[in-house]
C-alpha cells in the first residue's frame, strides 16, 4: 500500500527575499501524491521590514499562490516577534496550524522566524505529538557561526521563539543556511532565462523579482550577479530525502541575545548537514513546468 501523502503547511516570510516565492512555487508544483498542502501562513520579519511585514508577506504570498493556480488558503500569521519565551503570539495563523496539526499529522515547513511554530508549541502543548516542523535557519557548527551570526535573519527576528524551538521537545529538522542550502547558488541572468524558457506566469515572475534583487543588492552573503535560493532546502527535506544528509546533532546552548555557546549543548535535533543542489534545483524547474501555462487575468505563454 502506498503511504499517504505528507501533510503540509507552509509558514514563510515571503517578500523578505526571493526564495520563500520559489518555495512555495516548488512545493504547490510537485507531483500528486507527494505533498498534501494545507496552506500558507505568512509570518513576519520586523527585523527586515518593520512593523507592517506580516501584512507585505501576505499579499506576496497571495500574488505566487494565485500564479501557482490557487486552491489553498493564505492565511495572516503572527506580526511581531514574541515578547518572551512564555508568550505566544496570536493569529489567524495559529489557529489554522493548531486545526490542521488536530487533523493528524501535520509537518510545517517554516522558512522565516520561528514565531508561528513557537506559538503552536506554546499555546497547544498537546499537539507537539502530532507535528514535526522543518525550519530554516540557525547554525550547526561553530565555525559558521562565527562566519556568518550577522546575517542570520530567521533566529534573530524573534529570538524567544527561536530558543522555544531548539529547547523544547518536539521532532525538528533544523537547516541552517550554512553549508547545505548556501549551496544552492544560482547565476541570476542565466537562471531566469531557464526560468522564461519554461513559458508559466509563476516562473516568468520568480524570473522577475529574482533579477530585481539582484540588481539592488547590497550585502555581503550573495555573491554579484548571483542569489542563494535557500529556502527550496526545506520541500526538497521533506519531499525529496534523497536530495539531502541529515544527522542527528547536539544543539549549542543560545543565550537571549542570540548568542551561542558551542562547548554547552541542549537536546540533540536532527539537522540538515549537506545537499546535491543540482538535484534540489532540477526539482524546483521540474515542479514549475506543472503549473498552468495561463492564469485569471492573464495570458497563455
Amino acid at each position: 500500500m502506498r503511504p499517504a501523502c505528507t501533510r503540509v503547511v507552509l509558514d514563510c516570510d515571503t517578500a523578505n527575499e526571493v526564495d520563500d516565492q520559489f518555495a512555495i512555487a516548488h512545493a504547490l508544483g510537485l507531483p500528486p501524491g507527494t505533498l498534501d498542502v494545507r496552506g500558507v501562513v505568512s509570518v513576519h520579519n520586523t527585523l527586515a521590514h518593520g512593523p507592517t511585514s506580516r501584512d507585505l508577506y501576505q499579499e506576496e504570498a497571495e500574488r505566487v499562490v494565485a500564479l501557482c493556480g490557487g486552491g489553498i488558503p493564505c492565511v495572516p500569521g503572527a506580526e511581531r516577534p514574541m515578547e518572551d519565551r512564555r508568550s505566544p503570539v496570536g493569529s489567524e495563523g495559529l489557529e489554522f496550524l493548531v486545526e490542521e496539526a488536530r487533523g493528524g499529522p501535520l509537518t510545517v515547513i517554516a522558512t522565516g522566524p520561528a514565531t508561528d511554530v513557537a506559538s503552536v508549541l506554546l499555546a497547544v502543548p498537546e499537539i507537539r505529538e502530532n507535528l514535526r516542523v522543518v525550519w530554516l535557519g540557525g547554525f550547526g557548527d561553530e565555525e559558521s557561526y562565527e562566519r556568518f551570526k550577522m546575517g542570520e535573519l530567521n533566529g534573530r527576528a524573534d529570538i524567544a521563539a527561536w530558543r522555544v524551538l531548539l529547547e523544547d521537545s518536539f521532532e525538528l529538522l533544523q537547516v541552517p543556511g550554512w553549508p547545505g542550502p548556501a549551496k544552492l547558488l544560482v547565476e541570476a541572468e542565466p537562471f531566469a532565462e531557464e526560468l522564461r524558457a519554461l513559458g508559466r506566469p509563476v516562473a516568468d515572475y520568480l524570473a522577475g523579482i529574482l533579477l530585481e534583487w539582484v540588481a539592488g543588492y547590497e550585502g555581503d552573503i550573495d555573491p554579484r550577479g548571483k542569489k542563494i535560493i535557500w529556502d527550496v532546502a526545506c520541500v526538497a527535506a521533506v519531499a525529496d530525502p534523497e536530495a539531502v544528509t541529515t544527522g542527528r546533532l547536539a544543539i549549542p546552548a543560545l543565550d537571549a541575545a542570540a548568542a551561542h555557546d558551542f562547548s554547552r549543548h541542549g537536546r540533540e535535533v536532527e539537522m540538515l548537514t549537506d545537499l546535491d543542489a543540482g538535484r534540489v534545483l532540477e526539482g524546483v524547474l521540474s515542479a514549475l513546468r506543472q503549473h498552468p501555462s495561463e492564469v485569471p487575468g492573464g495570458k497563455e505563454t
